[in-house]
């Protein structure tokens, strides 16, 4: 871990953290889906989001549980080509997403290299700048050693519509699959 502060002190990875669940909070207050964070991060879990009302489903009351990384944007990180963000996860984290029973997702946020940048405001808004991308392991064998890079699509972004989706999947029991398309 960095010891790299921001101009109020704050650790830079202590900020990382805040800008990633400010994202998920303004995706909640968009969907009417629930955010809770458990008081300790022991299983790779650092916020769940919630549903209800989900009639005709399996689970009237979905959850997803959602580890969260936030990093700096590289152009040396997109292949623009296969339109994939390369995003190295080490052993434990990537085994902790591999469970079928509990649905469970990858959520990479990417920030700009300046934290000065990662907040953009104006008379009308407040903005929140890059994005952040899903991914999921669930049904994946894990690993024995070491880290893997993944190849995320960046067609898998983190919107209110994908949430939904994924939300769904969750209520209907199905392993959440990377699907690198719009969500019907």
């Amino acid at each position: 871990m960095s010891n790299n502060r921001g101009q109020g002190g704050s650790l830079t990875s202590h900020s990382k953290e805040l800008v990633s669940i400010s994202y998920m909070f303004a995706i909640c207050a968009q969907t009417g889906l629930n955010l809770s964070d458990p008081k300790l991060d022991n299983d790779g879990v650092d916020i769940t989001l919630r549903g209800k009302g989900y009639k005709n489903y399996a689970w009237s009351k979905p959850k997803v549980d959602i580890q969260l990384k936030c990093t700096r944007f590289k152009r040396s990180n997109i292949d623009f080509k296969k339109r994939t963000l390369s995003f190295q996860i080490k052993k434990e984290n990537y085994n902790e997403l591999t469970d079928v029973e509990y649905p469970s997702i990858l959520v990479i946020n990417t920030v700009p290299k300046n934290q000065d940048h990662w907040i953009k405001q104006n008379n009308h808004s407040l903005g929140l700048r890059y994005n952040c991308y899903w991914y999921s392991l669930m049904g994946e064998n894990e690993l024995s050693k070491g880290s893997k890079i993944l190849k995320i699509p960046l067609s898998q972004k983190l919107t209110p519509e994908a949430v939904l989706w994924l939300m769904e999947q969750a209520a209907s029991k199905k392993i959440i699959k990377n699907i690198g398309r719009v969500y019907d």
